[in-house]
This record gives C-alpha cells, structure tokens and sequence, in this order.
C-alpha cells in the first residue's frame, strides 16, 4: 500500500479529465432538458388553467418534473457507474495490486448468516449490497463490501389498515477474513450494551441469555477491563475462545473499535473471522454529479478514495492476521 494520491493522481490524470468532461456535458443537457420540461409543462399547465381545468390544470407541470427525476436519476447513475469502472477499480490497484473490485458485487448471503453475526435479528426480507473487493493482502485472504439488510415489520394501525415498514439490521462494511486456524467451537465478539448500562446485573443478563440459548455457548469473562466495558463473548469453547482471544488479540480489538468509533462485532467460525463495522457513510461513491469543475482532479479528492480503501482494509493489520500463530489442521 505504498501509491500516494499524488502519484495515483498523475497517472489518472487523462481518464479523469475524460470523466470530468463528460460530466460537464452530461450536466448541460440535463439542464436543457430540465428548462425545456419545466417551460413546456408550465406553459401548457397555464394554458389549462385558463380554461379553469381545477386541478387537472397542474397535471402537465407535475409530469414535466417527474420527467426531471427520472433524466436525473439516469445521468445520476451512468455518471456514478462510470466513475467505478473506469477510476476505483484502479484505486483498489494503487492501494493493493492483489486486489480485485467489483462495484456491483457483494459478500454472499450464505456467508453473512455463516458468520452468525446477527443470528438474533430476524432472517433479511432485503438483502443488498455493493463494493466488493477481494483478494490476498500478504498470506491473508480477505473479502469485504458494503452491505444493507433488511425486515419487513408489518403493523395495522386503529382503523386495521396494513402498514409495512422497514427495519435495517445492519449497514456498514462487512469483512471475512482467513484466521489460518480451523475452530472447533464458535465465538462471538459483541458490543457491550447491557453491562455498560446495568453494571453487574447486565452481566448476569447475558449469562442468562447463554443460558437460554439465546447466544451459542457461555458467556466468556476476560480479564481485560476495557475490553470488558466495550465486548462481551460468547462461546461454545472456552478454552478455545481464550486460545484465540489472546491478551494481544484483544488490545488490537480495542484500539480498532476505538479507531472506528463504531460498535463493531467480530465472530471466529470455521476458519475465518468475520467483521462488522456499521457505518452511515456509503463508501467509494463518486462526487456529486453537480460538484464544481475539476472536483475530481483535485488531491484531496483522490486522498479522500485512499483513505476509505486503507481504513476497510486496515482489519488485516489492525488484528495482525498476518502473523502465523497457528497452522490449520
């Protein structure tokens, strides 16, 4: 991961100047067919109103600007699939030259309930994603990408009217990464909400949970205090979740979750660890379709795609998952 942005900016620099002028004309004529929509609409709208057509009047005006929507929302895309094919498929490059991404892909479903990260939450109605990038950073092999899922919460208000309504589960960057050791048992690495809100009750809680079988296993208690303020473990191997979560292990969980600011969960199952950072920001997108000239011309810009890239391939070095403590069996 050596490419700067100034570097990566200089070799670019004839594609992006082909996209930045594409935009500029892709942003004209969506100009022109905005003022020609909306005058011929307005015109026409003004016309039956002075036949005094009631609301009917503004049926042309209304049709004009979904005519707007739907031409911006087109360019909108062309514009943003442009800019993954031909620029951050490059970036991954510049970053890593073992990785591979594809803008429209996603980490498979199978994968996402394997890593039983969110076996409590409800089976996803909706199940979407995007932005993966694969490949091998050293002797790991990793894959991620953005993912949204999904239930559908169907209410019936007083009058018995169906309501449905949409509740995420999850959204964020999701990570499955080779641990180069095949586990027997399963352990779970979740945020801490119970005791950190009910101190030692909250504890009790989520041993209850286990107990309930609620969690797979036993609750784990490490010796960690702030790990144990932020985590807590489930396990259906003792022995084993304290053979992976070495002293070590557990500072580096520490210091990402720090780093991320975000309530991540980590599970360790067959032979991978899986990773969930949620995350309002939607990666690797491109500027706005009405940002100023040369927007992506700039360094800054260009720096801003590196850092995104360095951060959702950071868990390789922040866990080290590439130093060999282990070999499979």
């Amino acid at each position: 991961m050596n490419a700067s942005p100034v570097q990566a900016l200089r070799e670019l620099e004839p594609i992006l100047r082909e996209l930045e002028q594409s935009r500029s004309q892709q942003v004209h004529r969506f100009a022109q067919i905005t003022l020609w929509s909306v005058v011929v609409g307005g015109l026409l709208s003004l016309g039956l109103a002075l036949f005094r057509a009631g609301a009917w009047a503004l049926a042309p005006l209304v049709l004009a600007l979904i005519v707007v929507g739907i031409v911006y929302a087109s360019k909108a895309d062309e514009w943003r699939k442009s800019f993954k094919w031909r620029v951050m498929t490059r970036l991954v490059k510049y970053v890593n030259p073992n990785m591979e991404y594809h803008p429209e892909r996603y980490v498979s479903e199978r994968e996402y309930e394997l890593s039983l990260l969110f076996h409590n939450s409800p089976t996803p109605d909706r199940y979407r994603g995007e932005d993966l990038i694969e490949g091998v950073i050293q002797k790991t092999d990793i894959r991620l990408s953005e993912l949204h899922t999904e239930y559908r919460q169907v209410s019936y208000d007083s009058k018995g009217r169906r309501q449905e309504h949409w509740v995420t589960i999850f959204r964020g960057l999701f990570i499955s990464a080779d641990f180069h050791k095949h586990f027997q048992g399963v352990t779970l690495v979740l945020p801490d909400t119970e005791q950190s809100w009910l101190g030692g009750f909250g504890q009790w809680l989520q041993s209850l949970s286990a107990k309930l079988g609620n969690q797979p296993g036993e609750l784990v208690k490490m010796e960690d205090p702030e790990f144990e303020k932020q985590f807590k473990v489930f396990s259906t191997d003792q022995i084993e979740a304290r053979y992976i979560l070495t002293p070590s292990l557990i500072r580096r969980i520490v210091d990402f979750r720090n780093k991320t600011r975000s309530p991540i969960r980590l599970s360790f199952v067959a032979s991978r660890v899986f990773v969930a950072v949620p995350t309002a920001h939607n990666h690797f997108e491109p500027p706005s379709l009405f940002a100023p000239a040369n927007k992506l011309l700039e360094p800054e810009t260009l720096a801003q795609y590196f850092e995104e890239l360095r951060f959702a391939l950071a868990v390789v070095d922040e866990l080290n998952l590439n130093t060999r403590i282990w070999t499979k069996q």
